[in-house]
């Protein structure tokens, strides 16, 4: 009786070892088609967001392209870009500050020691011999 039950045991562990060695790649297998797809679904919600995006740009290119053909933008161009005036108009330019210190600052260069001890005594004397 001992020796059919070792074979009864035996074969269910038998089988069941079998089941676990073909079930173990068909789970491997499986878990791989589940990170694909998954990288797949991602890939296809990044897409679409580009999609929308690309849509919107192309959407404001068209929107800016009939404006620069209007009136308003050649006028504004032509005030802005190009600085004309109107006839009996007045046109006025304001230097920013930093045009100011560049002009001040290329004229100052010009005035500079070129010997390196009239240079030190100027560091020195805070004034050049």
């Amino acid at each position: 009786m001992t020796s059919g039950w070792r074979v009864a045991v035996f074969s269910k562990r038998f089988w069941l070892a079998a089941l676990a060695v073909l079930a173990l790649p068909l789970l491997a297998e499986f878990n791989s088609r589940l990170v694909v797809t998954r990288q797949l679904f991602e890939e296809e919600a990044r897409l679409a967001h580009e999609i929308e995006v690309e849509q919107a740009r192309a959407a404001f290119l068209q929107s800016y392209a009939q404006y620069a053909r209007s009136d308003a933008y050649v006028e504004w161009w032509a005030r802005v870009r190009a600085r004309m005036v109107k006839p009996g108009e007045v046109a006025v330019v304001p230097q920013s500050r930093a045009a100011r210190t560049d002009a001040i600052a290329a004229v100052a260069t010009d005035r500079l020691p070129r010997d390196t001890a009239i240079e030190w005594w100027a560091v020195f004397f805070a004034s050049a011999p």
